[in-house]
């Protein structure tokens, strides 16, 4: 094995390692709070637009909220890449080829929960040890005095919520562009 791919090997590992100690908004507690910050039963249609450092991928979404659980099938020009299933306390995968970089499954819940819940559901349904404060249209979330995330939510011309995350451990940001299946 040459000296280059064990570098790389080890860099991998590294990256690994780095983003398994990623911090989530609502899964960490899988208490099923973050159920309750979703609302009403409905299914939607998403556009994912997913930036880490130089890399960016683009997605569609059908997401199914139930009282019971959240469902999540993401796709790309026909593929599927991840099918997720929530139901308050375990992530449950299903079939898709995956990411073309690593973002943790649980990050990918997160934010989808984060897009969908309201300022008042996220306020009242955050778990104990994090806070939402609020700078002019950006909500910052901060985790045991720890900024993870900044969210801001806007309405589009056409009507659909457009939702910018932006996540600091791992670094990353994520645009949504929601609009409900009638």
């Amino acid at each position: 094995m040459s000296n280059h791919l064990i570098i790389r090997l080890l860099g991998m590992l590294l990256t690994v390692l780095a983003l398994s100690s990623c911090s989530t908004v609502f899964l960490n507690d899988s208490d099923g709070t973050s159920l309750n910050a979703l609302g009403e039963p409905r299914i939607l249609e998403m556009q994912m637009h997913l930036i880490r450092g130089s890399d960016s991928y683009t997605m569609d979404l059908v997401v199914e909220v139930r009282k019971s659980g959240l469902t999540v099938v993401g796709s790309s020009f026909g593929v599927r890449v991840f099918t997720l299933s929530y139901d308050g306390a375990v992530i449950a995968e299903g079939t898709g080829a995956g990411l073309p970089f690593y973002v943790p499954n649980q990050l990918i819940l997160d934010d989808v929960i984060l897009a969908l819940s309201s300022r008042q559901s996220l306020e009242s349904n955050l778990p104990k040890n994090c806070q939402l404060v609020r700078d002019g249209d950006v909500g910052k979330i901060y985790c045991d005095e720890r900024l993870l995330v900044n969210i801001t939510h806007q309405k589009t011309a056409n009507k659909n919520n457009l939702v910018l995350v932006e996540r600091f451990q791992p670094e990353y940001k994520v645009n949504f562009v929601i609009s409900e299946v009638k």
